[in-house]
């Protein structure tokens, strides 16, 4: 085998029946392909979706700006080499009820609520097991 060009280093991998050789590095241009960052966006989305869904709703027939619904929003970053998806609850200072509904809460009366646990049962539905 040829020397490679400088800065086009080969890596190989494999066993005595299979050899797979590449350049050095193409795990990073993977990562940052345009393939990539819209699979993250995609299930990102996705996902901040089916916490919208399970959210609760308040006593309002419409949903206001201050709604845990309104304030589940996904975001996309560029994080290094990686593509990283976010979903940020509460962006709204008003909106401070979310994580109220998700762990319970005591009233002014000093009644107890139960958390509903909708953050939670989401991502325990991604999970692979």
């Amino acid at each position: 085998m040829p020397t490679p060009k400088r800065g086009k280093r080969n890596t190989r991998y494999g066993t005595k029946d299979f050899t797979f050789e590449t350049d050095m590095g193409f795990e990073t241009k993977l990562m940052k392909s345009g393939e990539v960052k819209a699979l993250v966006a995609e299930q990102t989305s996705a996902m901040a979706g089916r916490m919208v869904k399970a959210a609760p709703r308040g006593p309002h027939v419409t949903t206001d700006l201050y709604s845990i619904k309104k304030n589940i929003v996904p975001y996309i970053e560029q994080v290094g080499t990686a593509t990283v998806g976010y979903i940020a609850i509460e962006e709204n200072d008003r909106a401070r009820h979310a994580m109220l509904q998700e762990r319970g809460y005591r009233d002014k009366a000093g009644r107890r609520h139960a958390g509903r646990f909708y953050l939670r049962s989401v991502l325990q539905s991604e999970r692979v097991e």
